[in-house]
């Protein structure tokens, strides 16, 4: 299932802020009707960044692994990146933000231990 990966996030950004940032961005997965989802089948994980320089200016949302799935149309990505980048910029009032939505087909290969 999808997961979101968000680079650029302010190195003082603390726990707190994270974790209500994450639980927005999955929330507003959520909210998307057509994408079927719920909160236990979204992740969201904020790799940490090597370089310091920039943090905060430019926040860059990635969402991997959504199956493709005939209702998750070019439109409906395109709203989940809007509404995802909405969401980035009550969080971060002054960062550029920017997300691209990355459709997967589970037949290229995909296994759970779920």
């Amino acid at each position: 299932m999808p997961v979101i990966v968000v680079y650029g996030i302010p190195a003082e950004a603390t726990q707190k802020e994270l974790e209500k940032f994450c639980d927005s961005l999955i929330a507003k997965c959520v909210s998307i009707p057509e994408l079927k989802l719920k909160k236990n089948m979204v992740s969201c994980f904020f790799p940490a960044d090597r370089m310091k320089k920039g943090l905060g200016e430019e926040i860059i949302i990635f969402v991997e692994g959504l199956f493709k799935d005939k209702k998750r149309t070019d439109e409906v990505r395109r709203c989940l990146a809007t509404q995802l980048v909405n969401v980035t910029r009550i969080h971060f009032h002054d960062a550029l933000a920017e997300c691209f939505v990355k459709p997967y087909d589970p037949k290229l290969g995909f296994a759970s231990s779920e």
